[in-house]
């Protein structure tokens, strides 16, 4: 069983502390992943803006791996 541990991410200009039993180069992958989605901030824009931008980007990449996963796979099933 994997032992927990707090880990913290900054998102946008928010830190915030989690607990998680996640490896950590899984962790590291994931928020190197939030910290792409996330961009650059915007000069004034608000947290709960910058996390919903994060939230879009981050969906929208998530859709379109799933899009070419099964694109290859109904080339492998051909």
């Amino acid at each position: 069983m994997k032992t927990s541990r707090d880990v913290y991410l900054t998102i946008g200009k928010g830190s915030y502390t989690l607990n998680t039993s996640i490896e950590n180069e899984e962790f590291d992958r994931v928020k190197s992943l939030i910290d792409d989605a996330c961009g650059e901030i915007v000069k004034g824009a608000k947290q709960e803006d910058i996390l919903m931008l994060t939230c879009v980007r981050l969906a929208y990449a998530l859709d379109s791996v799933n899009s070419k996963l099964k694109n290859i796979l109904e080339k492998i099933e051909e």
